[in-house]
């Protein structure tokens, strides 16, 4: 016996837990036959194992009731033997309204039957009779004509009442079947059916919109991730300066080269992925992607690819007092230093004269800026004319002397690099074709 417990709350939900542990045992208990009385039919008929075939057989405002084709198929559809009253049966429960019978011993290939309730005979009902015994058959008196005036039905009401000297035999009627167990458990079974239907709908969607949901956000990471290294590829040339300036300027200067490429790093992510990804809705993987980004930046800023006849080519020696000529013929010799094969456009004794590289298919103009006053915004949009008429991918400004603030802030917004000739040679030997779309 379960222990109960003096707190109302749990012992509301410990009877609560009991309901239903006895509503899952009856869902997992089988249906039992229940044997029931003995019983033998009346007079020679018909069973079935279906109940609706034997209703059929017993229909008679069924016109094909008397078609002996028509019989004999359903009797062969549904199960039906011929009974004789020698046979002994046991009830096992009533069903749809008529009484379910088994063979009493059990005959092998003989499965319960459904029979009719006027067709069969409890054996074990004892019989009320009056001066007979229990098995004398009874007799039915024979209905006298009425006597002159008369009324025709009460003499039929006469003739239909037994004779007091008479046997009179009660006969024994089923009672209406109760909730049992069977029933009890069907509507168990039902329920417990419909409720883990609906549990396996339930898990099902789930199912499918964690996946749906998975897929996405795999999918999402994939074009993030792509959309962010074709940035990364497009602005190699930049990456590549701001990494030279943070491994020669702030080193010169006593900085230390790696924390401020990781500042020019953060800051090109800010600046230039982040926004490009907030454009398409994807800057919530950025948290997923950010590593192999940072990884890819890495690679494109120091890649470059060695050439076995880089010592061929000597470049003259830098002296502050080249003039024009000199100091592009110096530039030059930079840039074949790194791979490029060079030529002047236009008259090299101005003072921003424009020199053509170019290296595996890849063309970058080169202006040289040979004064010693600073460079100006000027300058530098010339460098873009020069990039345009040309069609150059890469713009470059090369000059000894400083550059104004101006000229900075185009060269930035213009993807034109304004460098120091003494970072021409390491620029220009880590461009490759690959890196610039």
């Amino acid at each position: 016996m379960l222990a109960t417990v003096p707190c109302g709350g749990r012992g509301n939900t410990e009877k609560n837990m009991r309901i239903w542990a006895y509503a899952c045992l009856l869902l997992c208990l089988p249906v039992h036959a229940q044997a029931g009385s003995a019983y033998k039919v009346k007079h020679q008929t018909v069973a079935c194992g279906d109940d609706a075939a034997l209703k059929a057989l017993n229909d008679r405002t069924n016109p094909r009731a008397t078609d002996p084709a028509w019989r004999h198929a359903m009797m062969a559809q549904g199960q039906c033997y011929t009974i004789t009253p020698d046979m002994r049966w046991e009830k096992i429960a009533n069903r749809n309204g008529l009484p379910l019978l088994r063979h009493n011993p059990p005959v092998a290939g003989m499965p319960p039957l459904y029979f009719m309730s006027s067709d069969i005979a409890d054996l074990t009902a004892p019989a009320i009779t009056s001066g007979r015994a229990t098995d004398a058959p009874a007799t039915t008196p024979s209905p006298t004509p009425p006597a002159n005036g008369t009324d025709p039905q009460d003499a039929s009401t006469q003739a239909q009442a037994p004779s007091p000297s008479e046997p009179v035999i009660i006969a024994r009627t089923d009672p209406p079947a109760p909730t049992d167990l069977f029933s009890i458990t069907g509507g168990f079974q039902k329920l417990g059916s419909m409720l883990l239907s609906a549990l396996l709908a339930l898990g099902a969607g789930w199912l499918l919109w964690v996946l749906y949901r998975v897929i996405m956000a795999f999918m999402g990471r994939r074009g993030a991730l792509r959309q962010a290294t074709t940035l990364v590829d497009r602005n190699a040339g930049l990456l590549i300066q701001r990494r030279l300036h943070a491994h020669e300027g702030q080193a010169a200067h006593g900085h230390a080269p790696a924390q401020q490429w990781q500042r020019e790093v953060t800051r090109f992510c800010r600046t230039t992925l982040l926004p490009a990804l907030a454009g398409d809705g994807r800057e919530r993987y950025w948290c997923d992607i950010e590593r192999k980004v940072h990884a890819h930046i890495d690679a494109v800023s120091t890649r470059a690819r060695p050439r076995p006849d880089l010592r061929l080519v000597t470049p003259p020696p830098y002296r502050a007092d080249m003039t024009c000529t000199q100091y592009v013929a110096y530039c030059m010799g930079l840039l074949e230093k790194a791979g490029w094969d060079t030529r002047m456009s236009g008259n090299a004794g101005q003072a921003a004269t424009v020199i053509v590289a170019t290296k595996d298919g890849l063309s970058m103009v080169v202006q040289c800026w040979t004064e010693r006053r600073p460079v100006e915004e000027e300058t530098v949009r010339q460098c873009i004319a020069a990039r345009s008429g040309l069609s150059a991918r890469i713009a470059v400004v090369v000059s000894s002397a400083p550059y104004t603030q101006q000229a900075l802030q185009m060269g930035k917004s213009s993807r034109v690099f304004v460098l120091h000739h003494e970072e021409l040679q390491k620029f220009a030997s880590q461009v490759e074709a690959p890196q610039v779309a």
